[in-house]
C-alpha cells in the first residue's frame, strides 16, 4: 500500500512537473507562431493583388457569429478580401476570397487543405475551379469540383456566406 502512494505522488509530481514545462513552451512559442501566421496571410494578400501593398488592405472588423469568416480586409476602395476557414470532407479549407463592390468575385486563393490529397486538396489550385468563381457573382450557385463536392460545396458556401456579409458592410 505504501508503494502505492509513493508511486501515486511521484507520477502526480513528474506530471505536474511535464505539464508546466509544456505550458511555459507554449507561453514563449505562442507569440512567434501569431506573427508567422499573420507574415503568411499578409503574404497571400499581396499575392491577390500584385503590386500591391500592405497599407493597400485595413482590417475591418466584424462583429457577427460566422464560424467561417476568420478576417475581413478592405482592399483600397474597391473590395472586400475574407479571410475563410470551412470544414469539408475531413480537416477543411481554409482561403481568401476577394469580392468587389458589385458582388462578383475578384480574386481567389487557396491556404491549406486537409482533406483527401489529389481530390479534395483540389480547391486549393484546380484551375478550372478558381475561373469558375472569379468574375462569377459571389451570391449566386457557384460551380464545385466533380468528385470533390464534399471538399468544395462548403468553399462555395463559405464564398456565399462572404458575400452576404458584404452586401451588410456596403450599407
Amino acid at each position: 500500500m505504501k508503494k502505492i502512494i509513493h508511486l501515486t505522488l511521484f507520477l502526480a509530481i513528474v506530471s505536474a512537473i511535464a505539464g508546466g514545462a509544456l505550458a511555459y513552451a507554449n507561453q514563449l512559442t505562442a507569440p512567434i507562431i501569431a506573427a508567422n501566421e499573420e507574415a503568411t496571410e499578409k503574404a497571400s494578400l499581396l499575392e491577390l493583388y500584385p503590386g500591391s501593398s500592405v497599407e493597400d488592405f485595413t482590417e475591418v472588423k466584424y462583429g457577427g457569429d460566422s464560424k467561417t469568416i476568420q478576417k475581413i480586409y478592405r482592399y483600397k476602395e474597391q473590395a472586400y478580401v475574407f479571410s475563410m476557414s470551412v470544414s469539408g470532407y475531413s480537416e477543411g479549407t481554409t482561403y481568401l476570397v476577394s469580392i468587389n463592390s458589385e458582388g462578383l468575385v475578384e480574386a481567389y486563393k487557396g491556404m491549406s487543405n486537409g482533406d483527401t490529397s489529389g481530390l479534395g486538396s483540389r480547391v486549393l489550385d484546380d484551375k478550372g475551379f478558381i475561373e469558375g468563381l472569379i468574375g462569377h457573382d459571389a451570391s449566386s450557385q457557384l460551380d464545385t469540383i466533380s468528385g470533390a463536392t464534399r471538399s468544395s460545396q462548403p468553399v462555395v458556401n463559405g464564398i456565399n456566406e462572404a458575400a452576404a456579409v458584404c452586401e451588410q458592410l456596403a450599407e
